[in-house]
């Protein structure tokens, strides 16, 4: 049976620690994919999930973090609300949900919740923003915000967000992982609320979208309402979302008379979406979770290794450059060109690139790629530590050699 507020998994996380030398491949680190989910789907005439439909779309699409709006079950007893995430997720969620609103928001996770609680909103008397602190595996927490901004004015929803960005800045330590999801009730993706918002997680396209490239969620599909937006630390590790044999790369927008075939998402029916008073289409987007890292491993001057990445995933390596250096290579090769592969190499100087900090980056397709730094390059070639970073585009097998000058020595 679910509790609200703390809880913790029975199962166990182990993430093993495991040196790597250049001649050895370093160890895969095992990943987990996280499924977060916005979802106002709502349907019937009490704003509430009683009548089935919106129920049924949480267990076809199993996410493992939701945003949920008008979390209304039943009489709205404890009793009644943990039946339904047992019988709905599974007896490993737990949950939070705003105790006092009318149509209250509320986050619904398969991993523990550390904390919890709400922010005012300043713009409405009947429900505020639910948030609550996630302890992922790894060595970072999420923070978790569900929000119901009003559908009054785009100057409201500004106003709401402002409120929302200044409680993130406050509370939220820059460490820590961010999203926040729900109903926005955005009239288009040029509205000031998407600005506002930028300034604390990642509020620029592209977008998820449904089959037929549609990014609308409302109930008429004609207006953007509903969005998952995460911060830069959490964007790096998106995936796209794949259910049975369809891929969308930046995430998906459900609607369950578009999306075919609906055997990939049972126990969904054709019409859930379309349901009497459904409120919107759920969005949901998929992740890597950032599992603490194996650390860096050394290259050898002219040494090459080989190894292997999956999608989203990354290695990361270092080589020392001496002092009467001119110039290193760094590269970057297919290692089967008869399988397609697409690995791309990341340089930085003194710490390790991300996607989003780096020195050198070619950004082609495939994985042959070849950074060479020298005094000519910006940044300039200067010794110490420079650190190489493979992250699996598409991922795939490759060759990575580092160079001082040449090899013919």
């Amino acid at each position: 049976m679910v509790r609200p507020l703390v809880q913790y998994l029975s199962a166990v996380w182990l993430l093993a620690i495991i040196p790597a030398w250049i001649s050895i491949s370093p160890p895969a680190t095992a990943q987990t994919t996280l499924r977060i989910m916005a979802a106002n789907t709502t349907s019937g005439n009490r704003q509430s999930y009683d009548p089935g439909e919106g129920t049924r779309i949480f267990q076809g699409l199993e996410p493992d973090i939701v945003l949920i709006q008008e979390f209304n079950i039943g009489n709205n007893s404890e009793s009644d609300i943990e039946e339904w995430i047992d019988t709905t997720f599974g007896e490993e969620f737990v949950y939070y949900r705003e105790y006092d609103a009318q149509i209250p928001n509320g986050i619904i996770s398969r991993y523990p919740i550390l904390e919890s609680g709400e922010w005012d909103d300043p713009a409405v008397s009947n429900r505020d923003f639910a948030w609550a602190k996630i302890d992922l595996p790894g060595n970072q927490d999420l923070w978790a915000i569900s929000v119901h901004f009003l559908t009054r004015s785009a100057s409201i929803r500004n106003v709401q967000a402002d409120a929302l960005v200044e409680f993130v800045q406050t509370n939220i330590p820059d460490e820590d992982l961010l999203v926040i999801g729900g109903d926005f009730n955005t009239r288009n993706i040029t509205e000031a609320t998407l600005q506002t918002l930028g300034n604390v997680v990642n509020t620029r396209p592209p977008y998820p979208t449904d089959q037929d490239g549609d990014i609308d969620t409302n109930s008429s599909r004609r207006r953007p309402y509903d969005w998952v937006f995460v911060d830069s630390d959490l964007q790096e590790y998106e995936i796209p979302v794949e259910i049975g044999n369809n891929r969308f790369q930046y995430g998906l927008v459900f609607d369950s008379r578009v999306y075919s075939p609906l055997s990939d998402v049972e126990p969904v029916r054709r019409n859930d979406s379309g349901a009497t008073n459904m409120q919107h289409m759920a969005v949901i987007k998929d992740f890597f979770t950032p599992r603490q890292r194996l650390g860096s491993s050394p290259l050898r001057n002219c040494q090459t290794i080989t190894d292997r990445l999956g999608n989203g995933a990354w290695r990361q390596y270092y080589f020392d450059v001496p002092n009467d250096a001119t110039q290193i290579e760094i590269q970057l090769t297919a290692a089967d060109e008869d399988n397609f592969s697409d690995v791309d190499l990341y340089i930085r100087q003194q710490a390790e690139p991300s996607l989003s900090s780096y020195d050198f980056r070619p950004w082609l397709n495939g994985s042959n790629e070849t950074v060479t730094v020298s005094n000519l390059t910006r940044p300039e070639l200067s010794s110490g530590r420079w650190y190489i970073g493979t992250y699996g585009y598409l991922g795939g097998e490759y060759s990575l050699t580092a160079s001082v000058d040449n090899c013919e020595e």
